[in-house]
């Protein structure tokens, strides 16, 4: 079935999912899914300093096999689209709107900012994202008791995280750098590295468990889509995350996060003291990556003309 609820967005991924509300409450007015084009081709124009899981591209094709999985599931979404831009049908609603309406793009609610920028009205207490009834996982015996997720942006390095060493069943899902970041600078010892095939077998997993804990992300943007309960790390310089409705927390101390974790656990979580940290705006690379070729020959012209002076 053709349908004329077309929508277009460029990334990133975390974006997407937080613009399928508004998706999902006009399919739901227009009496019929949408169709969703994401570009192949978009430059991520983050920096040759700045690691990008996509390289060059907002949303690679490896990013896009990770999310569309899981959005080709979504009740309203008829189909999933991923072709260069030149080729999104003329007639289509930009989602990527929202990044020149005039919003203030480093407060507030990402989710939000879709509300603002496209005037329409839409639940953000409510999930918008499930899952067929064959794979929905809410009903499983939780296999772990935290699932954590923290990649190496948008970090309050003041957090101490050596609590998680005194629970039994705690798992990291993440990219393999940042789990390994993550345990070398918090020195755990039981924390096990949780691999996902894409975004869909993620939220699965995330159901699957009794609280979700990471900082302002994709795998966050998730976790707040199907409101398990979740707490979130605040990165203040950018609060533009927030959980809304269900069991959720935001937290910017070690002891709140301790605090929360003992209600939802039904159990003590002993704290130590807040490390001596501050908020961390830089993504790692990983090993052996080099910046895209043509940054680095604009890098060394760079360098030669100061050079002259």
């Amino acid at each position: 079935m053709h349908t004329e609820l077309i929508f277009k967005h460029s990334g990133r991924l975390g974006d997407i999912v937080y613009a399928l509300p508004l998706i999902q409450q006009m399919s739901l007015e227009a009496g019929k899914p949408a169709e969703l084009f994401i570009p192949s081709d978009t430059p991520s124009r983050l920096g040759g300093d700045v690691f990008h899981p996509g390289g060059d591209r907002m949303v690679s094709a490896g990013l896009f096999a990770f999310i569309e999985p899981l959005l080709a599931v979504q009740p309203y979404v008829e189909k999933v689209h991923y072709v260069p831009a030149a080729q999104v049908p003329a007639k289509h609603i930009d989602l990527d709107q929202f990044k020149s309406a005039g919003i203030n793009l480093k407060a507030g609610l990402i989710q939000g900012w879709y509300r603002k920028a496209f005037g329409v009205a839409f639940p953000l207490e409510k999930s918008w994202i499930s899952l067929p009834p064959e794979l929905d996982s809410t009903a499983f015996e939780p296999k772990f008791d935290v699932l954590m997720g923290r990649t190496t942006r948008f970090c309050n390095t003041s957090i101490n995280y050596s609590l998680l060493d005194q629970l039994d069943r705690v798992g990291f899902i993440g990219l393999p750098f940042e789990y390994e970041d993550f345990v070398k600078r918090q020195g755990l010892k039981h924390l096990e590295y949780v691999p996902v095939t894409d975004a869909l077998d993620l939220v699965r997993k995330m159901q699957s468990c009794r609280v979700y804990v990471g900082n302002q992300s994709v795998n966050f943007s998730l976790a707040e889509a199907c409101k398990v309960p979740r707490a979130l790390e605040v990165f203040e310089p950018a609060p533009v995350a927030c959980p809304v409705g269900g069991i959720c927390f935001e937290y910017n101390k070690t002891d709140a996060l301790g605090n929360f974790l003992s209600m939802v656990l039904k159990r003590p979580v002993e704290v130590e003291a807040d490390l001596n940290g501050d908020y961390y705006d830089s993504i790692l690379p990983q090993d052996n990556w080099k910046p895209p070729f043509k940054d680095r020959i604009r890098e060394m012209l760079g360098n030669k003309r100061k050079r002259k002076f």
